[in-house]
C-alpha cells in the first residue's frame, strides 16, 4: 500500500534513543538482528546545535538490519538526565513516542532468542482480530523505557507490512505513540514532510488494554503515515480513553530525557524541511549516513525528527 508522498522523503530510517547506557542498547538492538554501523562523540556546541540541549556533550552510534537501509540510532548525553520519559506502570501515558514494532513470522522463537540474551518480556500476550486478521503482540519494556513489540500474523498480510520477512524479526516496522490530538500530529507529518495516512485500523480488546497496562476501557484507533507499508513507518494511536484520563509528557518528551526519543528520515533537500518546520539546519557528520546537513524538527505527538539530507 503506497500513498504519493513528497518527493523530499526517500525512506524511514528508524528510531532515535536517548539511552543512559549504550552497551545494554546495542545488546538489545544485536539481540533484534541488527549490527552496528558506525559511532561518534561530539562536543557540547555540537550537540547545542542538532538537539537544544545546554553543556551536554554526546557519544551517538547507528546500527542497520544487515542488507537494508533502517535501523536505529543511539544516544548517550554527557551528563546524562535523571528523565525517564515513560514509565511501565504507567502504559497509558500519552504525547511521547511509545513503541518500536517489529514482525515476528514465529513470535514464540522470537521470544525465547531474545530472552537468551536477557531481556524480558512482559508476561501478558495480547491476541486480538481486526479487519485484516488474528495477530498475537508481546511488549518487551527495555533500557530507558524504551518499549520493543514483537507482532505475528498471517505471513500472506506481512508481504505487504515488512520488507525483512526470513529472519527471526523484520526491521524496525513502525515507530508509534499515544496521543491526544490525532489530528496535530497528522497535519504535522503532511506540512513537514509530505507523509500522509497509508494505513488506518481499530482495535476494541481486553487483552490488548492488559497489554498497555491500564484498568481503563481503550477503544484503539491508529493512523499510520509513511511513503509505503513495506518500509517503517510512523504510528498515531488513539487510545479512545475517557477525557482526563491520561497523563501528558509532552512536557518532559524532549532531549536530554532517556527513552524513545525520535526518528531519523533520508531527505533530499534538509533545508526545505528545516524551513517548513521553522527550525536551521546543521551540517554535521552522521555515523552511517556521512557528512550531511541535518534539519531536527520537534512534532506536537512528542517525537523529535531528524531529517538527514542524502
Amino acid at each position: 500500500m503506497t500513498a504519493q508522498p513528497d518527493p523530499q522523503v526517500v525512506n524511514i530510517h528508524g528510531p532515535i534513543i536517548s539511552s543512559s547506557d549504550l552497551d545494554r542498547h546495542l545488546a538489545l538492538f544485536q539481540a533484534l538482528g541488527m549490527e552496528e554501523v558506525g559511532r561518534i562523540s561530539r562536543s557540547a556546541d555540537e550537540t547545542t546545535a542538532l538537539w537544544g540541549t545546554t553543556g551536554q556533550a554526546l557519544r551517538e552510534i547507528t546500527l542497520e538490519t544487515p542488507g537494508f537501509p533502517f535501523g536505529v540510532r543511539l544516544l548517550r548525553f554527557d551528563p546524562g538526565s535523571d528523565v525517564q520519559i515513560r514509565q511501565p506502570s504507567r502504559g497509558s501515558d500519552c504525547d511521547a513516542l511509545k513503541v518500536i514494532d517489529f514482525y515476528a513470522p514465529d513470535l514464540d522463537v522470537a521470544r525465547d532468542r531474545i530472552e537468551a540474551a536477557g531481556f524480558r518480556f512482559k508476561s501478558e500476550v495480547a491476541e486480538y482480530d481486526t479487519a485484516e486478521g488474528r495477530f498475537r503482540e508481546m511488549h518487551l519494556w527495555g533500557p530507558d523505557g524504551v518499549v520493543c513489540a514483537l507482532i505475528s500474523g498471517d505471513p500472506a498480510f506481512y508481504e505487504s507490512f515488512a520488507t525483512v520477512r526470513d529472519r527471526i524479526v523484520s526491521e524496525p516496522q513502525s515507530i508509534s505513540g499515544p496521543v491526544q490530538d490525532h489530528g496535530a500530529t497528522l497535519q504535522f507529518f503532511e506540512t513537514v514532510f509530505g507523509l500522509k495516512v497509508i494505513h488506518r485500523y481499530g482495535l476494541d480488546d481486553d487483552s490488548f488494554r492488559d497489554l498497555v497496562g491500564t484498568d481503563n476501557a481503550i477503544k484503539l484507533r491508529a493512523w499510520n503515515v509513511g511513503i509505503t507499508t513495506t518500509e517503517p513507518y510512523f504510528g498515531i494511536i488513539d487510545y479512545g480513553m475517557v477525557a482526563g484520563s491520561q497523563t501528558s509528557l509532552i512536557d518532559i518528551a524532549a532531549p536530554p530525557a532517556r527513552g524513545l526519543l525520535g526518528a531519523t528520515l533520508r531527505v533530499r533537500d534538509a533545508k526545505v524541511i528545516a524551513d517548513r518546520a521553522g527550525t536551521q539546519p546543521v551540517s554535521t557528520y552522521v555515523p552511517g549516513f556521512g557528512d550531511v546537513l541535518v534539519a531536527t524538527c520537534p512534532a506536537p505527538n512528542g517525537g523529535w525528527y531528524q531529517a538527514v539530507q542524502i
